[in-house]
């Protein structure tokens, strides 16, 4: 029996240390809920899970940006409803103008209406936008919808109005009157050019918010699966850590016991003494 160096003592110091610090992790994995807590839990597992963390969250962007296209989408095919509403009014007062039923003094008073329609088709064009930028004018209306993840061309979608329709000189109905009855006639083409390019136009546009509503069911269900994934490496599996857990918590109270033993056993070298 020794007093000075006492073996047992330090043997249960390294063994409750040890089950203190497992106890202490994994109260840090169960108040959490992951099982990577730190670095050294798992330093591949880290890696991979921060790797689909972001792509998780960059994910949930290109979802906001895609709805943000829909949204530039449906603004533009609303004041493109609202111009072909328009053409076919103008094309209505011309049919009344190029017909002889109609008198002089009757042209000028339609085509005084003609005239303002006419301006607000050019309003509209100006000043639809989104986020200050317009998006009817085909010159200035060019937009790069980031719909995807990653920096490639695939991954993006160009809105360019420009390569859909032409605005120029007002739909090619600028300089168009309805004072006389031959001008009212030549209208009648320019106008169903007019009407054929909006509605080609508003075609393309659904079929481009089509394609964003399949973007972003894609989009959705790539999140779901990038969780998925995620979550079984870096979450924690409850039941497992509560049996770790407790397996803990007996072995240490195990330990201390043990501690407790081995430093009262040097107290029986005073029996010998005292025997002595």
């Amino acid at each position: 029996m020794r007093v000075s160096t006492n073996i047992q003592s330090m043997v249960a110091q390294r063994y409750v240390q040890q089950h203190t610090a497992e106890q202490a992790k994994e109260d840090s994995k169960l108040s959490s809920g992951e099982r990577i807590v730190q670095s050294a839990d798992d330093p591949s597992g880290l890696a991979i899970s921060e790797k689909m963390r972001s792509m998780i969250r960059s994910n949930s962007q290109a979802e906001r940006n895609t709805n943000d296209s829909i949204s530039l989408l449906q603004v533009a095919e609303g004041s493109l409803s609202t111009m072909q509403t328009i053409t076919s009014r103008l094309r209505e007062l011309s049919m009344q103008s190029a017909t002889d039923t109609a008198g002089d003094a009757d042209r000028l008073t339609i085509d005084r209406e003609f005239q303002q329609m006419k301006k607000e088709v050019e309003r509209l064009t100006l000043s639809t936008s989104f986020n200050g930028k317009n998006i009817i004018k085909d010159t200035d209306s060019v937009y790069d919808l980031q719909i995807g993840v990653s920096g490639n061309s695939q991954d993006r979608l160009r809105y360019d109005m420009g390569k859909i329709m032409d605005t120029s000189n007002n739909f090619g109905i600028a300089n168009i009157n309805l004072r006389t009855k031959e001008s009212a006639q030549q209208s009648l083409s320019s106008l169903d050019r007019m009407m054929d390019q909006i509605s080609n136009t508003r075609s393309e546009l659904g079929s481009m918010s089509h394609r964003m509503d399949g973007v972003m069911q894609n989009l959705q269900t790539s999140r779901e699966n990038l969780s998925g994934s995620n979550s079984q490496i870096r979450d924690a599996d409850i039941a497992k850590e509560a049996a770790i857990s407790a397996r803990a918590k007996v072995s240490q109270s195990a330990s201390l016991s043990m501690l407790k033993l081995s430093n009262d056993q040097p107290g029986l070298i005073l029996k010998l003494i005292g025997g002595a």
